[in-house]
């Protein structure tokens, strides 16, 4: 079988993932490949070269014609995987005569690479298989199939680091930031446009020619300034040794760093979660406190989640991608933040990649899977729990607010995907969010057949797999007339798979 791809790289990647089916296995174990042999299949250990009197090409020709016959016992490392045990060694050079190649030869190396990941190395190959970072799957290659002799923690960062290039490379969900000198400023997003009149200092931040950027992490200030403008100032000062890319307000957007450089905001290397995160390969949003007692508004989280779409489409993230890509600073680092949404299971952290999934598939909504059958029939009570809910023109996300609630018993007369139409005449609220509303009144009939009939999202997934929905914008179609959200699906799917 032909390899498929133009350069080295491309060609053992798509070999690999057409094995492990999954980009994180792929991307650690070529982090680990490229760490012992820079991926050339013809390598002969550095060490081995002035001892044995060989090149590269020279050791491969003579083991290939038979000149040299003591390459299964001469303890040097050789190939993709330095395989250096005699045994090892054996197998392999058995592997490629049997196949009439040459010992060099990168099919057959990758071949029996794999012949030995199903065989002697399952375990390693079921964690490929099931890894949910890089930094978990190139562990796993260090410690149980390359084992090395060093495997500190510095040589476990760097070799997730070289994997997490090879992810960012071919997994998608990354662009090369160049020529971006600031980003999107003038833009208006959400109704609010960019300024950047406020710089960081240089002391806080790296300049950079390019990067790869993968990963939008959203922070918050954890402050009682409660504007962008003030934060945005204050991280600017000369001696701060932090930065973040982007500062959100109810009212203001601001950018003091470009983003094609580097702002130190989420660290050098992850220590949770998303290990292969990092200030590198990312771009930092900075969510002020608008809503007293260091939490942050509702007006403030949806510009914030505007913003973010913004990057998404910039970057290549799209609405089936957000779990994976859109991250806060407690899945980087495990602080706590952004406050409200820290922890695992957060409802708030959900409730804002959701706004971010919908924005990005179009929909002005913020619910992902509103249906008015789910809520009492009309007229019903809700209770709002918040001083700042927001009160909109129209039932939907965007810059159409005209006033706020307040907290108290509110009596909706109409719903509308997710929003609920105020008796009083004032406008719209969303009713979504149980951190903020408790719909109150009894259920109807119409809204418990619902509640029992409608599937869950895995369920949905399993009949997906099966066929039950059709493909393309076929399944799209019908996914979202019946209700569901369709990137909620897709995204359940490729777990699945």
């Amino acid at each position: 079988m032909a390899l498929i791809g133009n350069t080295i790289e491309e060609k053992i990647y798509h070999f690999l993932y057409g094995k492990i089916k999954n980009i994180y296995g792929v991307a650690g174990l070529m982090g680990n490949l490229y760490a012992e042999s820079g991926l050339n299949p013809t390598n002969l250990q550095n060490s081995y070269e002035k001892k044995l009197g060989f090149s590269d090409d020279s050791y491969t020709t003579s083991v290939d014609n038979g000149d040299y016959e003591n390459f299964v016992y001469d303890s040097a490392g050789y190939g993709l995987a330095q395989w250096t045990y005699w045994s090892r060694k054996q197998n392999l050079l058995f592997f490629v005569r049997a196949r009439n190649q040459s010992i060099g030869d990168l099919e057959s190396q990758l071949e029996f690479l794999y012949q030995e990941l199903s065989t002697s190395y399952k375990a390693v190959l079921t964690a490929l298989k099931s890894a949910k970072s890089v930094r978990e799957a190139s562990d796993i290659v260090l410690t149980e199939f390359e084992r090395p002799s060093d495997q500190s923690e510095a040589v476990q960062i760097k070799r997730t680091l070289y994997g997490q290039n090879y992810l960012e490379k071919f997994a998608g969900g990354s662009v090369m930031a160049k020529n971006i000198s600031i980003g999107f400023i003038n833009d208006k997003i959400n109704g609010i446009r960019v300024n950047s009149d406020i710089r960081c200092n240089s002391d806080n931040y790296e300049e950079m020619s390019n990067r790869s950027i993968a990963y939008v992490v959203m922070h918050y200030t954890g402050n009682t300034k409660d504007t962008a403008r003030a934060n945005a100032n204050y991280f600017a000062g000369a001696g701060r040794n932090a930065s973040a890319h982007f500062f959100v307000d109810n009212n203001e957007i601001y950018q003091s760093v470009a983003i094609k450089d580097k702002a130190w905001h989420c660290g050098t290397s992850g220590t949770y979660y998303h290990n292969e995160c990092r200030n590198a390969c990312s771009v930092g949003i900075e969510m002020c406190c608008t809503a007293g007692n260091y939490r942050i508004s509702d007006t403030t989280k949806e510009n914030a989640a505007y913003l973010c779409a913004h990057i998404c489409k910039m970057i290549g993230v799209s609405a089936d991608r957000v779990d994976q890509y859109v991250v806060r600073h407690y899945d980087v680092t495990h602080k706590s933040c952004p406050a409200q949404m820290a922890g695992t299971n957060n409802a708030e952290w959900n409730s804002f990649k959701d706004m971010v999934k919908n924005i990005l598939e179009g929909s002005s909504s913020g619910s992902r899977d509103s249906d008015s059958s789910t809520f009492p029939e009309t007229p019903f009570t809700v209770k709002v729990l918040v001083s700042d809910l927001n009160i909109r023109k129209n039932p939907s996300m965007g810059n159409n607010v005209v006033g706020q609630t307040g907290k108290g018993v509110f009596t909706i007369v109409a719903v509308d995907d997710g929003w609920g139409k105020l008796k009083s005449g004032a406008g719209w609220i969303y009713l979504e969010n149980k951190e903020y509303i408790t719909v109150l009144g009894g259920s109807s009939s119409k809204s418990s057949q619902s509640a029992t009939t409608k599937k869950s999202i895995d369920e949905i997934a399993d009949e997906v797999i099966n066929g039950k929905w059709g493909n393309g914008s076929e399944r799209k179609r019908k996914l979202e007339a019946a209700g569901y959200s369709y990137a909620q699906v897709q995204a359940a799917v490729n777990r699945k798979l």
